[in-house]
Formats: structure tokens, C-alpha cells, sequence
């Protein structure tokens, strides 16, 4: 099934009508100056990228003029509930991950489901994800370390980019960081308090109820054969979130899958809030940037 236009617009008004918190968030924040300036300092190249039956995908590319030979690669995953585009957040969140770790983030605007519901947004990202890890040597980053992850919506293109990188053994990575990760968009159907997350998981699949089911867009759904091989996985959660009791869930299947898996929560943050600048959002940055130096080449 699909959505009527009139369908439509009624989940955008409920997007209209419930977006408080995150205008109270970007309309209070002060950005700092150290890490505004952060962004002068990273050599940044702007792509568009066409792959072969999806839409052409906009892709920048921040790289610390400082970094040495066989440096870590890192593809970010922007947030927005599959429906706003990459903003100047992921701009300054890219250039301070990339200086961080002395390497190259490769961000991914990736298709909006207003215009191109799922799966385009799937598909980008594991193409952009396999383009950049094909530039290792052009580039000089290291082949075996090469790592992906995201926040919210993009915390979830992160998940299912390394499941399908289990399922073609193209991409080697050594890394899955899923910031309060949106992977499970089934439960929200239930619930008045969910009334928000429930328009973009139906803007997502079009209406199509039975899809959110469907490892692709809710990993929580997927099988242990999906999730064996894993690669080690940071989750970051915020404790003001109404996805952290999903993110719990699935960190307990990648363990039982055999995945390693580290849990970092802030508990006195919101959704969000490591690229709005709210909350504990330097130090949930840094745990990033630290799991990325510290995570081990792929063997």
C-alpha cells in the first residue's frame, strides 16, 4: 500500500505539530567557538555521488590535513527520522570526529522519505559505505579500519549497513557506532506518546504497516544468523529517548550473536542531543572519536 496525499500531509502536521523539543533544542544551543572553528581546520570536499538504480546522493567528505598514512575511515549516518536532510550539525559533528581521529568521515546526505521512501535510504548507504571503503588506498586510510555509524535514523542505516555487509562480505568493518539509534520503528504504531515517531516510521515505509517489521528498517527484528559475524559496536543511548529501551534490546542480541558490544548511556540527555550540542554532548562526542582510535583492525 502507499500513502494518500491527504494521508500524508496528516503525518506531516503531526511532524508540524509535536516538533517542541527539538526547535526548544536548536534554538537554545550557544555553538561554541572552539568547535565552530573546528570546521576551518578540515579539508572538506562536497561530491554527488550517482549509483546504478537510486536516486544520486550528496556526500561530503571532511579530512584532517594532519593525518598520517593507513588512517581510520569513518561513514556517518545523519539523523532526522528519515525525513530531514543533513544540516551544518553533522557538518561540525564530521570535522570534529574527523580531527579527532586523524582521518577521513565520509557523511552521507542520503534520500529523504518524503520524496524517495524506503529503501533508497538503505540502499546509499551501504553504496556510499562500499564507495568509500574502495578509496582506502586513493586516499590513504587503512582497509581494516574502516567503520560506519550514526544518530537516530542514521544510527539504524549504521546497523543495517553492517548486516549487509555480512551478507555480501564486500565491506570489512571494524566498527558500528549507533548514537540513541532508531531500531525498532514497529513499536511506535501503539501509543499516544509515540504519536511523533510513529509519522516517520510511516513517512519511512510509505504506510506499508508489515514492512517496519523487516530487519531492514527495524534490526530488532533480525534473526542470529543476520547478526553473527557482527562487527564490535558501541551504543550510545540517551536516557531521554524513546528508542533507548530498543537500543538495550538489540546491544543483548549482537552479544548473544557473539558481537562485542560497549553501552554508553547519558542519562540526563535527550534524543538527539550529541550533534544539537545539548545535554552531556562533548563527552558522548569524545566517547565516539575514542571508540573509533581505539577499535581494532579487522584481522
Amino acid at each position: 500500500m502507499s500513502l494518500t496525499k491527504e494521508q500524508r500531509q496528516e503525518l506531516f502536521d503531526v511532524l508540524g505539530r509535536t516538533g517542541g523539543h527539538r526547535e526548544v533544542m536548536l534554538q537554545s544551543r550557544a555553538i561554541p567557538e572552539d568547535y565552530r572553528a573546528k570546521l576551518e581546520r578540515v579539508e572538506r570536499q562536497e561530491l554527488r555521488l550517482d549509483f546504478e538504480g537510486m536516486p544520486s546522493v550528496r556526500v561530503i567528505v571532511s579530512r584532517d590535513p594532519d593525518r598520517g598514512p593507513n588512517c581510520p575511515l569513518h561513514v556517518n549516518f545523519h539523523g532526522g527520522g528519515f525525513i530531514f536532510p543533513q544540516d551544518g550539525d553533522d557538518d561540525l559533528y564530521c570535522a570534529n570526529v574527523a580531527l579527532g581521529i586523524h582521518g577521513i568521515v565520509v557523511d552521507v546526505d542520503y534520500a529523504c522519505s518524503d520524496a524517495d521512501p524506503y529503501p533508497a535510504a538503505v540502499h546509499q548507504a551501504y553504496a556510499v559505505t562500499r564507495w568509500a571503503a574502495a578509496h582506502c588506498g586513493q586516499w590513504g586510510t587503512d582497509p581494516k579500519r574502516v567503520s560506519v555509524g550514526g544518530h537516530s535514523a542514521g544510527g539504524n542505516l549504521a546497523a543495517v549497513t553492517a548486516m549487509e555487509a555480512l551478507r555480501t562480505g564486500e565491506i570489512r568493518l571494524n566498527l558500528v557506532v549507533m548514537d540513541y539509534a532508531a531500531n525498532d520503528n514497529y513499536f511506535v504504531l501503539e501509543g499516544e506518546e509515540n504519536i511523533r515517531s510513529r509519522a516517520f516510521s510511516l513517512l519511512y515505509t510509505d504506510g506499508d504497516e508489515a514492512l517496519l517489521k523487516d530487519p531492514s528498517v527495524s534490526p530488532v527484528f533480525a534473526t542470529p544468523d543476520q547478526l553473527r559475524g557482527f562487527p564490535p559496536a558501541l551504543i550510545v543511548e540517551a536516557g531521554v529517548c524513546p528508542f533507548v529501551d530498543a537500543n538495550g534490546r538489540f546491544g543483548e542480541m549482537l552479544e548473544k550473536a557473539g558481537a562485542s558490544v560497549r553501552f554508553v548511556r547519558y542519562p540526563e540527555s535527550r534524543h538527539g542531543f550529541t550533534v544539537r550540542m545539548n545535554g552531556d554532548w562533548r563527552e558522548a562526542q569524545q566517547t565516539i572519536i575514542d571508540a573509533i582510535n581505539a577499535a581494532a583492525p579487522v584481522s
